[in-house]
């Protein structure tokens, strides 16, 4: 089955800062990512570049900060005091967290430093301000069922082998 729009992918990949080549994330430890191609739940560029690819290919992409977690923007860091986390039963660096910006959307913060009563966090991507270099594979594709294309998500990855 080839890769296209409403298909879901399983995808095994490894990615590394493109300027420095230190590895930032390997789905060797986690297993596979998935995302309905077409939805914007993966990268553009990739994406594009697994369009009409089938279980088994293989592809080295370069992307650009630009086109992939923008610039670090010193605005997203932030100084909290532990007052502000009072409904947390316990805080701890390295701790991710959502938090609800004034239109209603979301983003995903995480504390950096705690000194004191004051607690540091950043919500800038992980990835963000740098150059990357993706190694993928294509584990599997099959069709995303109704109820996943519902809610833009894949819900459980049976493989059809």
């Amino acid at each position: 089955m080839k890769i296209g729009e409403n298909k879901v992918v399983a995808l095994d990949y490894k990615v590394y800062d493109a300027d420095t080549k230190e590895l930032l994330e390997d789905t060797a430890e986690l297993g596979p990512y998935y995302y309905i191609q077409g939805m914007g739940l993966f990268l553009p560029k990739i994406e594009a570049a697994l369009d009409s690819k089938s279980k088994g290919y293989k592809t080295t992409i370069q992307i650009p900060m630009e086109e992939a977690y923008g610039d670090y923007d010193e605005e997203l860091v932030e100084e909290l005091t532990k007052a502000d986390f009072a409904d947390f039963e316990d805080i701890y660096e390295g701790m991710e967290f959502v938090v609800e910006l004034e239109d209603g959307s979301e983003m995903v913060a995480v504390i950096t430093e705690i000194d004191g009563d004051k607690v540091y966090t950043d919500s800038n991507h992980p990835f963000s301000g740098r150059n990357l270099l993706f190694e993928v594979e294509v584990a599997d594709v099959r069709e995303a069922t109704d109820e996943e294309l519902a809610h833009g998500h894949v819900h459980e990855y049976e493989n059809e082998e």
